[in-house]
């Protein structure tokens, strides 16, 4: 889930977003707008970030993360790394600005594009310009505001586009390089004997045939590596601030300061417990080398909050990469009695006792899936179907012998993982 603010895709961050709901969400979207470029901002009472001195207010923050909120439900380590994330990137958007600003790239918005921008947001609203216009005007603001807000925007989005195109530079990519990617996803066959055999006979493609996606995902790769080069090297060069201690101890711990990360979130903790601090100061001492003292700090927080499964499970994932898996399958026991029928919890348990071996509970977690499954299956049934008896329900029930499991979500570990 993550990725899409770490790869090329948080380019639609950087671009401020036109989709968008008219609701009481919408209070304060042209201020922040108007915001939004590259100049001085003003003083605000909440500054989150400052980046070379420009300020990233709380307002402009926390639109974005309205913009961006996740559709399920996060844990709080997941929490933690999808705010900072959004800073992040609104810390590169700010950088991309700056950079605009030196390099004297300007844009112009026509007549046209601001229209087709206009009816979208009309569109996508299911609005009409009438029901737009009572909208806005319960909230103080006009549509000549609303399109003179977009036009602005347009114009920075123009500018940040241009501005990255010029930061990556002039890529290209060889047919060597095209014909590498090739033989090395389809290694059963050279590129020669795949031409020759026919389309048809051969479940390997034909190289003419998909050579353009290959040359375009090979150009996506290197826009995607050369803008992140570009991105860290305006960061390494740049005075950076971030004023939220808990955003800027993850900081810290993403970007492998770990000592640091370590001193920052033992400080945050003398002043205020948290699941999510302790997990994040275990971590932090683990990844500095320091297993010691991570167990210790893993046995102090699951003490004082014995009934949080998130801490339980990062304990447990740390004891299994310690080699103490009997150890780490107890953590995951005291998670099993926690559970109840939280589905994505036991498929998570499943998982991790059979990532660890252990056979006996993984297939006690299994079964308990499929009876979750079942019931879930049964009850969107009685949803659709609204007559069908509670006999039928149980005799449907007794019938099912198996059931599919679904794909299970990405732990916090695997998304911090996948950060990273």
């Amino acid at each position: 889930m993550f990725d899409t603010l770490r790869d090329n895709s948080r380019i639609i961050v950087y671009l401020v977003v036109i989709a968008f709901v008219i609701s009481g969400g919408f209070m304060g979207y042209g201020a922040y707008l108007n915001n939004s470029g590259g100049g001085q901002q003003p003083a605000a009472q909440n500054v989150i970030a400052e980046v070379n001195g420009q300020e990233i207010s709380q307002q402009e923050y926390l639109s974005m993360l309205q913009r961006q909120a996740p559709q399920q439900n996060l844990n709080g380590t997941q929490v933690v790394e999808f705010r900072f994330n959004i800073l992040e990137a609104l810390i590169e958007r700010r950088l991309i600005l700056q950079q605009a600003d030196q390099m004297n790239i300007t844009a112009e918005v026509s007549d046209d594009e601001l229209e087709e921008s206009y009816q979208n947001i009309l569109e996508q609203n299911d609005l009409t310009e009438e029901e737009l216009s009572q909208n806005l005007a319960e909230q103080n603001y006009t549509i000549g505001a609303l399109r003179e807000d977009i036009r602005n925007n347009l114009r920075v989005s123009k500018r940040i586009r241009s501005t990255v195109e010029a930061g990556r530079g002039d890529l290209t990519v060889s047919e060597e390089e095209v014909r590498e990617l090739y033989t090395q996803r389809y290694p059963q066959e050279t590129a020669e004997s795949s031409q020759a055999a026919s389309g048809e006979d051969s479940e390997v493609p034909v190289y003419a045939d998909i050579k353009d996606d290959l040359e375009s995902e090979i150009m996506q790769q290197k826009e995607n590596q050369a803008l992140n080069e570009w991105l860290n090297g305006l960061k390494s060069e740049a005075e950076i601030v971030i004023n939220d201690p808990v955003l800027s101890a993850y900081n810290e711990f993403d970007s492998g300061n770990y000592e640091k990360a370590s001193e920052s979130f033992a400080a945050l903790l003398e002043d205020e417990g948290s699941p999510v601090l302790y997990s994040y100061l275990a971590r932090s001492y683990s990844e500095a080398g320091n297993a010691e003292l991570a167990e210790e700090t893993y046995n102090q927080a699951v003490n004082e909050y014995p009934e949080n499964t998130d801490l339980l499970f990062s304990y447990a994932q740390f004891l299994s990469n310690e080699e103490k898996q009997d150890e780490a399958v107890e953590q995951l026991k005291q998670v099993s009695s926690l559970a109840g029928d939280d589905f994505m919890t036991r498929y998570q348990l499943y998982m991790m006792f059979t990532q660890m071996g252990a056979e006996e509970e993984a297939e006690e977690e299994l079964q308990v899936i499929q009876r979750l499954n079942e019931e879930r299956n049964n009850q969107q049934q009685a949803e659709e179907d609204p007559e069908i008896s509670s006999e039928d329900l149980e005799e449907n029930i007794s019938d099912q012998n198996s059931t599919e499991i679904p794909p299970a979500e990405p732990s916090a570990e695997e998304n911090s993982q996948d950060a990273n």
